[in-house]
């Protein structure tokens, strides 16, 4: 049958995440002997490598003798997953509206064009076709953002004891564990971005074209795994001038130098093709959804949050200040476990964790750092605050905090150090 436009715009996203995917697996290869070089460097020996397994194998057996395998999201959980099954037999990951069992004669882009069909699609190929596969997918995919926001954390502080108290909160944070199983988009878009980010800290540390182009092929597969991701095309640029020099006016000097010289370097202008012909597709269609989009916002109501017993208001925008001052409130007490009664579950204690972490890193030598985390943190809490959906008390989405999850680790990690460190100036001795 003749393809519809929409039909045409599928196979575009499979190309282009497709060529991501890849290019980001050939980097990693590529790029093993700096990544060995600058872990090794931060005195990581096999003995700390296997505290961090232990901590995932933390976060695996709460996960599986806590938490019941459950689809929470309708009907998005299945979409995914038909979405998936779609993408193996025809090579477009689009809702079906009208087909069969093995093909789709009419279906429609859905709002998370491919990135989630994509990851369950490989679990599909691997093991089998169910939902008990797809909730698999989506653990691996948790246990991979667990032991990543160990690697982050270790890149950006240095320090091993960061590293293994970020992973360790990050590993039981009630909103990674309920919701490491549902097929949302959300898990596989934290996993991806724990990805990038590493990605682009290793090309901060090392640069040169190897590195970048890993780096790039990992921002380019992030922007896929849900329409939000695009919002890292600017974050992770922004963390870039913020971490690659010894000041941020440095940084922006000579990035804008390098990027002259190497303006006439080839190979730098074919992985800069690359990464635009990768990532096109997804951006595309993010800006048509910027300008165009829905977002199914018409007729709905934003709880006001900060008033009590106050009506709810009617959304006239997917992204506005209306909405932001209806969920400010409950987007903040969400970190003072306001809503545990609920079931909508921050511990407090991690919480002011990353409190003693912001005060830590203000006072010692980690300013910048904590400027990027608050960047990574406070993009992410404004966008969802302003989206008419994105309260935690907006229906189950409260999963959008997994965004959040993992810079507020990073801080918690930081606290947990800087209370060691204070403890061991007064007390002397080490906890090295």
């Amino acid at each position: 049958m003749p393809l519809s436009s929409s039909g045409i715009e599928q196979y575009l996203f499979t190309i282009g995440i497709l060529i991501s995917f890849f290019g980001m697996l050939a980097g990693v290869y590529l790029s093993r002997k700096y990544m060995h070089e600058l872990i090794k460097s931060y005195n990581i020996d096999k003995k700390k490598l296997l505290a961090s397994v232990l901590v995932l194998l933390v976060f695996i057996v709460a996960e599986i003798a806590i938490v019941k395998p459950t689809q929470q999201l309708f009907f998005d959980d299945t979409i995914y997953q038909d979405m998936a099954i779609n993408l193996i037999h025809m090579g477009q990951a689009w809702m079906c509206n009208y087909g069969t069992a093995t093909s789709c004669i009419s279906g429609s882009a859905f709002h998370e064009p491919i990135g989630t069909a994509f990851v369950l699609a490989l679990g599909f190929m691997g093991f089998s076709t169910s939902q008990g596969t797809a909730y698999g997918t989506m653990f691996a995919l948790g246990a991979i953002a667990v032991y990543m926001t160990f690697m982050v954390a270790l890149v950006l502080s240095k320090r091993f004891e960061v590293a293994i108290f970020s992973e360790f909160i990050m590993a039981l944070s009630p909103v990674m564990l309920i919701w490491a199983y549902p097929t949302t988009s959300d898990m596989p878009m934290l996993t991806a971005s724990l990805v990038a980010i590493f990605l682009a800290l290793v090309f901060i540390e090392k640069r040169n074209i190897t590195t970048m182009f890993t780096a790039l092929m990992g921002l380019s597969f992030l922007t896929y795994m849900k329409i939000d991701g695009v919002v890292y095309l600017v974050v992770i640029p922004v963390l870039y001038v913020i971490l690659s020099d010894d000041s941020i006016w440095h940084s922006i000097v000579n990035n804008a130098k390098r990027l002259v010289s190497y303006s006439l370097d080839t190979r730098f202008l074919v992985v800069l093709l690359i990464f635009i012909i990768a990532i096109g597709p997804e951006v595309g269609f993010a800006a048509n959804e910027l300008f165009y989009g829905q977002f199914g916002y018409q007729g709905a109501y934003v709880q006001q949050t900060c008033v009590p017993n106050a009506p709810s208001v009617l959304a006239s925008k997917p992204i506005d200040l209306q909405n932001f001052e209806a969920n400010i409130c409950s987007n903040l007490g969400y970190w003072l476990n306001a809503y545990a009664n609920i079931d909508i579950i921050q511990p407090f204690a991690f919480t002011a964790l990353a409190i003693v972490g912001i005060a830590f890193m203000a006072a010692a030598e980690y300013k910048r750092k904590l400027f990027a985390i608050a960047v990574w943190f406070g993009a992410f809490f404004l966008l969802y605050t302003a989206f008419y959906a994105g309260g935690v008390l907006y229906g189950v989405d409260w999963r959008f905090m997994l965004s959040l999850a993992a810079p507020a680790a990073i801080l918690g990690g930081f606290g947990i150090y800087g209370i060691m460190e204070v403890a061991r100036r007064f007390l002397g001795g080490t906890f090295e």
